[in-house]
């Protein structure tokens, strides 16, 4: 019997990651335009900004429990639905509360839009390793999305017309998608196999390896810093292009282009270097003295040259997946709980998401934007302690249990 074939279903999935890139830039892409469409500060913006990392903090459990029990196309279909109010909310709105409303839906969808799409790719493909190419895939077209709507925003801007439509043309787009989705059928749920008393094979009961008030708070912090590296500097390198005197503001938002085309390279980049076997704590640790060598280069010598290289290096080593890296440490130190630090990992990312757009804002309005960059650099060293930290102690526990086994 000929196996099903999901690969419409799949290529439906994944774009609408496309969306969820745009979504993460489309508000400071549209910063200035929208401080006067709202009548708002700019850390009133930052604000409305910070409403999507609510809102998904606020459905992050709820929503894989839905999509368990309720189903996938369910599940996708609400984050569809979702990103569609949250790109048409967002230009009904009158004033930045209205918006930051609206902004929730931005974070609910991507909470079910995760929750939907990666068990339906497990689903469709169980005896495929499939888990380490979804997130590059998935990583992937979201960089796509980052990397075509400043283009978009710009051919806006340059002929005067009304920065709307790329809020429009996202929903559109999205329930397009949606209507093929409802049309496609999905794979089964998966159920879990549990051994019977006839089965002859031989279970591995895992051990938790780390302690994890050491560990666990170590690559907490680390998932709070990696996402809030890249984010910052999405959120705000128009602006510091613009204020240092570098280019106009619609060119300034090609720099978002050009992180973004770093970001998409380093994803596959680094899943060959992982297939390779390299030692990720260290490999960790060497894509964040990358990064802050390149935001300190961009501080102290604020010219062209300086910010491309900081563009294309950030996207290279800070969002090309050492986030994703990050979890497969968390895992295998703690491989007993899984499923709880998964959350806590994506968890301590959510509160990232909600927080440092609203404290980038305001340290934006009191110091100016220099301010903001020389705390992402902060960042950076408090993520470098912590992968420090991560590889002593990575290097100590599996060395003391490589020992044992030998024994």
């Amino acid at each position: 019997m000929q196996k099903k074939s999901y690969h419409l279903l799949v290529a439906s999935l994944y774009f609408n990651y496309i969306f969820q890139g745009m979504a993460a830039i489309i508000l400071s892409q549209n910063m200035n335009e929208l401080k006067v469409f709202w009548q708002a500060t700019t850390s009133q913006v930052t604000l409305v900004m910070s409403a999507i990392g609510l809102g998904r903090v606020l459905v992050l459990y709820f929503s894989g429990y839905f999509s368990d029990h309720f189903g996938r196309k369910k599940t996708v279909i609400i984050a569809i639905v979702s990103y569609a109010i949250f790109f048409l909310g967002l230009l009904l709105s009158r004033n930045y509360l209205g918006a930051a409303f609206f902004a929730l839906f931005g974070g609910v969808s991507n909470a079910f839009l995760d929750t939907s799409t990666y068990p339906t790719l497990m689903e469709a493909y169980p005896n495929q390793r499939v888990n380490s190419s979804l997130s590059v895939l998935n990583k992937a077209f979201i960089s796509t999305g980052q990397f075509i709507l400043p283009f978009l925003t710009r051919f806006l801007i340059q002929r005067g017309l009304f920065f709307g439509w790329t809020f429009i043309l996202c929903a559109i787009c999205l329930l397009a998608n949606m209507i093929l989705l409802i049309s496609l059928s999905f794979p089964p749920l998966s159920t879990r196999e549990v051994p019977t008393n006839n089965d002859e094979r031989t279970f591995y009961k895992p051990t938790n390896h780390g302690i994890f008030r050491l560990d666990g708070t170590a690559l907490l912090v680390f998932s709070f810093v990696s996402v809030s590296i890249f984010n910052i500097f999405i959120l705000w390198i128009p602006q510091f292009v613009e204020e240092a005197g570098i280019t106009t503001h619609e060119n300034s938002l090609m720099f978002v282009s050009i992180y973004s085309a770093g970001s998409f390279i380093s994803v596959f980049l680094t899943s060959a270097i992982v297939k390779n076997g390299v030692h990720i704590p260290k490999f960790i640790l060497f894509c964040l003295i990358v990064s802050a060598s390149a935001l300190f280069m961009m501080l102290v010598y604020p010219v062209f040259i300086s910010v491309f290289i900081a563009s294309i290096l950030i996207g290279l080593f800070a969002a090309g997946g050492i986030w994703q890296l990050g979890l497969m440490l968390m895992l295998e130190m703690f491989p007993v709980y899984k499923g709880k630090c998964t959350s806590y990992y994506s968890l301590a990312t959510a509160i990232g998401i909600m927080v440092i757009p609203y404290i980038t804002g305001n340290l934006n309005d009191l110091l100016g934007i220099n301010a903001i960059f020389w705390f992402n650099f902060l960042l950076v060293l408090i993520g470098l302690c912590a992968a420090l930290m991560i590889t002593m102690r990575y290097n100590k526990l599996f060395k003391k249990t490589e020992e044992t086994v030998i024994l």
